[in-house]
């Protein structure tokens, strides 16, 4: 059996076209959501979260509107710019630990 050049060619094409379309298609975008919001959202959920800056320690702190949730940075240059009652806007993880939820953050704007 003989393959034609062609056909194998447009076939590589086409398989690229639609590797790349799914990957579009697939992009995760955040979902902008309250503390109680996000206190229930499903684990590993993308969200951006804004909220009043308290409890600042070494590596967390809380975002509180009426609800609290903790938040978890590391290497997160403008985490350092936050002070207590500070506003805070943090894109992040979803995670939970011991039946407790709280953001993993990747990005924080101080407000």
């Amino acid at each position: 059996m003989q393959l034609d050049e062609k056909k194998v060619v447009v076939a590589a094409c086409l398989v690229a076209v639609l590797g790349i379309a799914l990957l579009f298609l697939m992009n995760e975008t955040p979902r902008r959501m309250n503390i109680a919001q996000a206190l229930v959202s499903q684990e590993n959920t993308l969200a951006e979260v804004a909220g009043t800056a308290e409890n600042l320690t070494e590596g967390k702190f809380s975002l509180c509107d009426q609800l609290c949730i903790s938040v978890r940075f590391s290497k997160i240059p403008s985490a350092y710019l936050l002070s207590d009652g500070r506003v805070a806007v943090v894109l992040g993880r979803i995670k939970e630990y011991r039946g407790n939820r709280y953001l993993e953050a990747e990005r924080i704007d101080a407000k």
